[in-house]
């Protein structure tokens, strides 16, 4: 009951954004706006205030990024491999379809869950998470992306893949609040009232914002492309995948109890929309990247409350 009751309010303002924009009680420029100021300015505030008052762990958690990336990296193969040989789509379709069923969306609906369930303290492993999840995830998905491409047109190399993939680090507001954060934090400074205020209001309006936005960016999916490879990753992403978090977490590397949660929770987070973004941009199962994002939504809202009803 208290998982239903913590996942029911934040489903609520998804469905709400999304009934703003399907009934266009929202425009598309005031959508944009929303999920604009969210990711520039409130989620960003939210974190760099969380973790400039947060102590870090003084050794790298080598097990808590095994244990999340190794995983990825295992459903990204199961994922490819089964669209290659079952499924018999393209290499370029295969690796989003990999790429899907591991990748979470991390920022739109992981933060707010994350924070909402677990507190403060879940702050230090989400830190750790979300420092790396742009530059690895994204370079090596462009990198399979460029290497199964048509060979006609411009091919990026390497360097230029990398180089994009710090370069979209850079520019990311939460990465950047992430990294401000924790460098304000090191320097044992307590942050001024009136900013740590204004702070606080900001950061206040930063998981509502981001799931208004969320659920109203669904209405431009479509679900009834590829329903059936849609249902495939739908299965990896909701099941396979915290599931093999939860067995390198506990079993393998023996993480505290909390970094345990934090992480199978990140990874039964549904499929992030940049899965669209790249299988549109490279021309590759754009059909079912589309279907598996609003699919896969949909669906982690059973999902997600049995997690946390466990870990609750």
């Amino acid at each position: 009951m208290e998982a239903a009751a913590l996942v029911l309010p934040i489903f609520l303002v998804i469905g709400l954004g999304f009934i703003a924009a399907r009934f266009t009680l929202v425009s598309d420029e005031g959508i944009n706006g929303i999920d604009k100021f969210a990711f520039t300015f409130a989620l960003p505030a939210l974190l760099f205030r969380a973790l400039a008052n947060t102590e870090l762990p003084t050794a790298l958690p080598w097990g808590l990024w095994f244990s999340y990336y190794g995983s990825v990296l295992i459903v990204w193969l199961i994922g490819g491999l089964l669209s290659l040989y079952v499924l018999r789509r393209s290499a370029g379709d295969s690796v989003i379809v990999g790429f899907g069923g591991g990748f979470s969306n991390t920022v739109m609906l992981g933060i707010p869950i994350i924070l909402t369930a677990y507190g403060a303290e879940s702050e230090v492993p989400l830190f750790f998470i979300l420092a790396f999840h742009g530059l690895t995830i994204f370079t090596i998905a462009t990198f399979l992306l460029e290497s199964t491409r048509p060979r006609e047109g411009v091919r990026l190399g390497v360097p230029a893949i990398i180089r994009q993939s710090l370069m979209g680090m850079v520019k990311n507001p939460v990465i950047v609040a992430l990294g401000c954060g924790i460098g304000f934090g090191q320097t044992g400074l307590s942050i001024p009232v009136p900013l740590d205020t204004t702070l606080e209001m900001l950061g206040r309006s930063g998981i509502p914002c981001a799931l208004f936005a969320l659920g109203a960016t669904l209405t431009r999916y479509e679900l009834k492309k590829s329903i059936g490879t849609a249902s495939m990753i739908a299965v990896l992403k909701l099941v396979v995948h915290p599931l093999i978090v939860f067995g390198l977490a506990t079993y393998v590397f023996a993480l505290p109890p909390l970094w345990i949660k934090v992480t199978t929770t990140m990874a039964a987070m549904p499929t992030g929309v940049f899965a669209y973004v790249l299988a549109n941009r490279y021309g590759a199962a754009p059909g079912a990247a589309s279907s598996a994002v609003v699919l896969v939504t949909a669906l982690s809202m059973i999902t997600v409350t049995i997690v946390l009803n466990i870990f609750l």
